[in-house]
């Protein structure tokens, strides 16, 4: 441990803070989930999406993903929500599933399927599981509105 006697006391009581907060984030989400969480602030973003989909959840949070298609795969994805740590980890995990899957696979993703690939999720925040998967599928919707498969019949 490195030696603390010149530390701000500031940055140590931050410092407890993040250790508490990673360690609440491995108790509900395991390691996966707090490594999707650490890492969504530093995605590539997406300055020009084709469809984005956004979807308010009755708790207040709202998840938003942006999809880049080419042909008819996903090529490239984003999110934002303005949830909690739940919601960034299920949007984080919607959208990389997304991400290469052809426009029929996106739309199945669901909440089981996000479950899954984080590993472990609670059960009183799954809704923003739930929430993120139907993101997915309202950029899909959006993408075919504005001129995907159905502006070309």
């Amino acid at each position: 441990m490195a030696d603390q006697t010149n530390a701000d006391p500031l940055d140590m009581i931050l410092d407890v803070f993040e250790q508490e907060q990673a360690a609440d984030l491995i108790a509900q989400f395991g390691e996966k989930g707090l490594a999707i969480w650490r890492e969504a602030p530093n995605r590539p973003r997406l300055a020009e999406p084709t469809a984005v989909g956004t979807v308010k959840g009755s708790c207040g949070d709202t998840i938003a993903i942006a999809i880049e298609v080419a042909g008819e795969t996903i090529a490239r994805t984003d999110f934002d929500t303005d949830g909690c740590a739940a919601s960034q980890i299920a949007a984080a995990t919607a959208a990389a599933l997304a991400r290469g899957k052809n426009l029929d696979e996106a739309v199945d993703i669901d909440e089981a399927a996000i479950v899954a690939a984080v590993g472990r999720f609670p059960d009183d925040h799954r809704h923003c599981a739930y929430l993120a998967a139907a993101a997915v599928r309202e950029a899909v919707h959006r993408w075919m509105i504005a001129g995907g498969a159905l502006g070309k019949m």
